[in-house]
């Protein structure tokens, strides 16, 4: 598995970053997407470790989403509402929850995520196994899926692949899959996953001062932001 990529605990990494998706799911103005989008950015500057270049890649292709959005807003405005105003709203409300929504995939290692669970929140062994196997599964379909294509095109050179042949393709990749879930039962059987009792874990997730920390100041941030906005009546909960 893959080191984790911030020092930080992922539990405070989820709720630090919930502290600053929760304003941005409640407001649709212009102000609170925007100021929370710097707020996530300042956020992943503390965590640190990002990969940067393969981040702004991403949150620019997912934008596109946003920009449509904007679009259809313009085009094709509700009935008595300024499309304008709408598409600039819902622009930035989707742009500002995109990034910090992948921001939390870019620092978070979904193994370490899992592991936390289990270890600090009491996520049940059953779960959290059926988890760590279903995200180490998918590399297996993607070998077992170039397999496949590689017999058809073998078998059936440069003829034009047809619906039965698409159909072969998708049985195929059932089966196998099904045989990975056989694999995952038996082995979630021999390691006592529906056993009680404590379980013991090769690698901690530690919980430290540091993280309390974190978790502290992220929540001011984001709770005191929203007061601003709040008082100084920027915080929109129409869209007009």
């Amino acid at each position: 598995m893959p080191a984790r990529l911030s020092p930080r605990n992922p539990l405070a990494v989820l709720f630090v970053t919930a502290c600053l998706i929760v304003p941005v799911l409640l407001s649709t103005g212009y102000a609170v997407p925007s100021a929370y989008f710097i707020l996530g950015v300042v956020n992943l500057w503390v965590l640190g470790g990002i990969p940067l270049g393969r981040y702004l890649k991403t949150l620019a292709l997912l934008s596109l989403v946003s920009l449509g959005l904007f679009f259809l807003n313009v085009l094709a405005p509700a009935e008595g509402s300024n499309g304008l105003a709408r598409g600039v709203a819902v622009f930035l409300r989707s742009v500002s929850l995109i990034s910090l929504s992948i921001g939390f995939i870019f620092v978070v290692d979904p193994y370490d995520l899992v592991r936390a669970l289990m270890i600090r929140l009491r996520l049940s062994p059953r779960v959290g196994y059926a988890l760590f196997a279903g995200w180490n599964t998918i590399p297996l379909l993607r070998r077992d899926l170039g397999i496949i294509e590689n017999a058809q095109a073998f078998r059936f050179g440069n003829r034009r692949r047809r619906i039965r042949d698409r159909v072969f393709t998708a049985v195929s990749l059932l089966t196998g899959a099904v045989r990975h879930a056989e694999r995952v039962s038996l082995s979630m059987a021999a390691r006592g996953a529906d056993s009680p009792g404590p379980r013991t874990f090769l690698k901690d997730s530690p919980w430290t001062r540091g993280d309390t920390l974190y978790c502290a100041a992220g929540f001011l941030a984001s709770a005191l932001s929203a007061a601003y906005f709040l008082k100084s009546g920027l915080f929109a909960f129409y869209l007009g």
